[in-house]
């Protein structure tokens, strides 16, 4: 070989070799900014570049790679009971049995929770200071790591003249501790409510971020505190979300079939013709399942209809509509249940199995039919505007839903349904029925009223239920005096909702034409 030939390969290979070391040097090294020569500082300088008014130039150092964290997350403390456990009353097959049931009921419950607290959102970007913006999650009296607080851009004069770099953190409602100590890391105010770190080394500041732990002091169920950051003349706010676990109200599905996951709830008064119908109509359609009739009908007019998977509860009379229905709710021990009133029946078409399908594969709370001969109201929405004791609730007529559920067609989401429905029995529970006397004789959109934004609700309208609008009872003295009610019932009615719901006004059903404004104009 040439000796030309052994010099060029000698130069290529130590060509190879400093790039080599070049590009592995820079890509570990921590800040790219520290290659920069003393030269080629004052040639890209702040003074370099000429600033808008009202703004200065500064030079700034962001690391190349961000360390990644490699600290455990802290597991939960194993379950130490030594109590009543499912196995002290199944065997081995029926226990895995009831756990692959319960599975899907608490995916079920999960899925209808309201609750955003694991929604994570980490805040970048908009200041040298990353961190979490939401989803921080503690229980009471416990700890927390605070996962993503870093300092991700510095001043490049500070960091040059080896300047004191200083993070302070701030709590109402807990304390901090340090899960590890870094070296030539300065920390005061550990185990209180105030936390200043301090030092010259910006990697080592963001190693000793990662180990901030909030401990909470101040126990309440459910409560926010707020760690205030504050670096640099930057102020960021980390909200904690402190909350006791909710436990979970799930149900045994049994044998899994309609009966065992539903119960029917029906407030009655006086109509029993029409009852026996509806009555008549589960039990050919939907056999085995159990009713329970609310009955505030007059002792002297009182019918029984006691029967098998047909349980009746005597009320005091005229007690009321919402009295009756929170009755009936009281009683059902089932995941879902079905209300209806005393004048509906089942159908053929009638498509109960449905509307489970839809609470099973959904998160909505609440499905609602339409009945026959009045489709023009199977679904509406509401409008509320105004604030601070000076807001308004109007029904919508024109947006009489919003979207169509995937899966479902004809079934869309809605604020206000009829009053024959399907809903998760653990929900309604917590939004129950309001018993006032104001209550008692009408009522129907004030359960949806409850229900706003605190209830998925929706409508469909290929789910059709029938309507008795005849019976012997409809002549009856004492059915007439109490189906219709006067002005004074209904002034009553909409007086107790203002004040209730804080409400300036509401405006409920179709809006009346006014002659003086929709009158045609003289030619």
């Amino acid at each position: 070989m040439s000796p030309d030939r052994v010099s060029r390969l000698f130069r290529s290979g130590l060509l190879f070799f400093v790039g080599w070391f070049c590009g592995y040097y820079l890509s570990h090294s921590e800040w790219h900014s520290f290659n920069l020569t003393a030269v080629s500082v004052a040639k890209s300088g702040p003074d370099s570049i000429k600033a808008p008014s009202g703004y200065e130039v500064k030079m700034i150092m962001r690391p190349l790679r961000r360390e990644e964290e490699d600290i455990p997350t802290k597991k939960e403390t194993p379950c130490k009971c030594t109590g009543q456990r499912l196995s002290d009353h199944l065997s081995p097959s029926e226990l895995a049995n009831k756990q692959k049931e319960l599975a899907a009921s608490l995916e079920r419950f999960e899925k209808r929770r309201i609750d955003l607290r694991d929604v994570y959102n980490q805040v970048e970007g908009s200041s040298p200071i990353s961190y979490p913006a939401h989803g921080v999650y503690c229980r009471p009296r416990r700890t927390v790591r605070l996962k993503g607080v870093r300092i991700d851009w510095f001043d490049a004069s500070v960091i040059q003249n080896e300047i004191q770099l200083t993070l302070s953190l701030s709590a109402e409602k807990g304390v901090f501790d340090l899960a590890s100590s870094v070296d030539d890391v300065a920390a005061e105010g550990e185990g209180t409510a105030q936390l200043t770190i301090s030092t010259t080394n910006p990697s080592l500041l963001n190693r000793q971020l990662q180990y901030i732990v909030y401990r909470n002091t101040l126990y309440d169920a459910n409560t926010f505190d707020f760690v205030r950051l504050q670096y640099a003349g930057f102020n960021e706010t980390i909200p904690i979300h402190v909350q006791q676990v909710q436990l979970p109200w799930l149900y045994d599905p049994k044998g899994g079939k309609f009966q065992d996951r539903v119960t029917v709830v029906v407030k009655t008064f006086l109509r029993y013709s029409n009852l026996k119908r509806l009555i008549a109509s589960i039990h050919e359609l939907y056999p085995g399942t159990r009713m329970v009739i609310a009955d505030d009908t007059p002792s002297e007019l009182f019918t029984s209809v006691q029967a098998p998977n047909v349980d009746q509860f005597q009320m005091p009379e005229k007690t009321g509509y919402f009295a009756g229905r929170n009755l009936g709710l009281s009683q059902v021990s089932t995941e879902y249940f079905v209300y209806a009133d005393d004048d509906h029946f089942i159908r053929n078409d009638t498509r109960l199995d449905m509307f489970v399908s839809l609470l099973d594969k959904t998160n909505f709370h609440l499905v609602s039919s339409k009945i026959e001969d009045e489709s023009w109201r199977f679904s509406t929405t509401f409008e509320i505007t105004g604030d601070n004791g000076d807001s308004c609730l109007v029904e919508q007529f024109k947006t009489k839903h919003f979207h169509e559920i995937p899966g479902f067609p004809g079934c869309y989401a809605n604020e206000k349904g009829e009053n024959f429905f399907m809903a998760s029995t653990n929900e309604m529970k917590s939004t129950g029925f309001d018993p006032d006397p104001a209550l008692s004789r009408i009522g129907h959109e004030e359960l949806f009223f409850s229900a706003l934004g605190r209830l998925r609700t929706a409508a469909c309208r290929n789910n059709v239920v029938g309507h008795n609008r005849t019976g012997p009872e409809f002549k009856q003295a004492h059915y007439e005096r109490f189906r219709r009610p006067g002005k004074e019932t209904k002034a009553l009615k909409s007086k107790y909702s203002l004040l209730k719901h804080n409400l300036a006004c509401t405006q409920i059903g179709p809006r009346r034409r006014d002659n003086r404004t929709e009158a045609k104009p003289k030619k």
